[in-house]
């Protein structure tokens, strides 16, 4: 016989659903806004998604729910399953979309698929001019390019490195190995313009003080040192997770370009698309530790007040990108499965 299921617990329970149900609404909405889907913010949905269906399957099986509670359950549960067969489909189109440059058509597969392009009809294609004296141009260089090695040449690879190597005796250190990997991926770039140091070191030095927190600071510190004795250790990232830092920074430098160039924007868009960012912030199910993904979350107000208060336009557009990629890498963190048991299993 099944054990009673208190009334408080399924009022979370269904407290729970409408804060996912109003999460999928703001993450469609936001979507059709930017015009483009965030394939890792899919995946950690669908992560969540898969828990919290399991979690109110389980409120089914008590004896002590009224059938008629029972039936709305059911329906609630046959909606999470369909939304969970869709979304690895829109994650698929989306990580396609996103290699290929075309995030905004995925979009439209919530509309039946209709081409957003107006179309030109057949026989009716616009002549090529040709131009009676051929310009010859001066290539322009590249904003930015991506290397094979990284240059370490604030120190923050190798004082990162080290302290986490000198903590691995007694803490589980997977979760400051993704930030050195973040840091690392950051200094692979490379770019002959005057903001490229500031468009490398504010986030890296962001990612050292996360990963120097979750091991020197509290919670993080306490929580990973019992971690290591609950799991076996892990020093290595393996494809999916290291693919998804690769495609939130190269997001973050495509963010950037303007400042590259030496372009310079208004900052109050790139303000407000990061606000719209941390608004989507996934706080993750009912399992996991919250008090690392709030330490977390600190860190992205701090810097998105950093892009809303600033005075230099520059450094006002790369924290805003900084607030954006934050969040982008918490999706990726929640969209990880290996991730997300390990701050299910810090959980008390």
């Amino acid at each position: 016989m099944s054990e009673p299921l208190k009334l408080e617990d399924l009022v979370d329970r269904l407290l729970l659903i409408a804060t996912l149900n109003s999460t999928l609404i703001h993450f469609l909405l936001s979507s059709e806004i930017e015009g483009c889907i965030d394939p890792d913010r899919v995946d950690s949905l669908t992560q969540g998604l898969k828990r919290t269906r399991k979690w109110m399957e389980d409120a089914t099986a008590s004896d002590s729910i009224p059938s008629s509670t029972l039936n709305i359950l059911g329906l609630i549960i046959k909606r999470l399953s369909q939304i969970e067969s869709l979304l690895p489909k829109l994650s698929a189109k989306a990580k396609k979309a996103e290699a290929a440059g075309t995030a905004q058509e995925i979009l439209h597969i919530l509309e039946g698929g209709r081409p957003t392009g107006a179309e030109v009809p057949e026989g009716m294609e616009r002549p090529r001019l040709v131009p009676l004296v051929e310009a010859k141009e001066e290539p322009s260089p590249e904003p930015y390019k991506k290397v094979d090695v990284e240059d370490d040449e604030f120190g923050i690879i190798g004082t990162t490195q080290r302290l986490i190597e000198q903590y691995s005796k007694r803490c589980h250190v997977l979760l400051p190995l993704f930030w050195l990997e973040v840091i690392r991926e950051l200094h692979r770039y490379r770019s002959p313009s005057r903001y490229f140091g500031d468009v490398i070191e504010i986030p890296a030095r962001i990612g050292a003080k996360i990963a120097k927190s979750l091991l020197t600071e509290a919670p993080g510190a306490r929580l990973l040192q019992d971690l290591a004795t609950k799991r076996p250790m892990e020093f290595d990232l393996n494809a999916s997770e290291i693919e998804r830092i690769q495609r939130a920074i190269a997001k973050y430098f495509a963010g950037v370009e303007d400042v590259l160039k030496e372009e310079i924007p208004d900052p109050s868009e790139k303000i407000a698309e990061a606000q719209t960012a941390y608004d989507g912030w996934d706080w993750g199910g009912p399992e996991l530790e919250k008090r690392i993904i709030k330490r977390l979350n600190q860190q992205v107000q701090e810097s998105l007040q950093n892009a809303e208060s600033g005075t230099d336009p520059v450094r006002q557009i790369i924290h805003a990108e900084v607030t954006k990629l934050l969040c982008k890498l918490q999706h990726a963190i929640l969209a990880e499965p290996r991730f997300r048991e390990i701050l299910a299993q810090m959980k008390p």
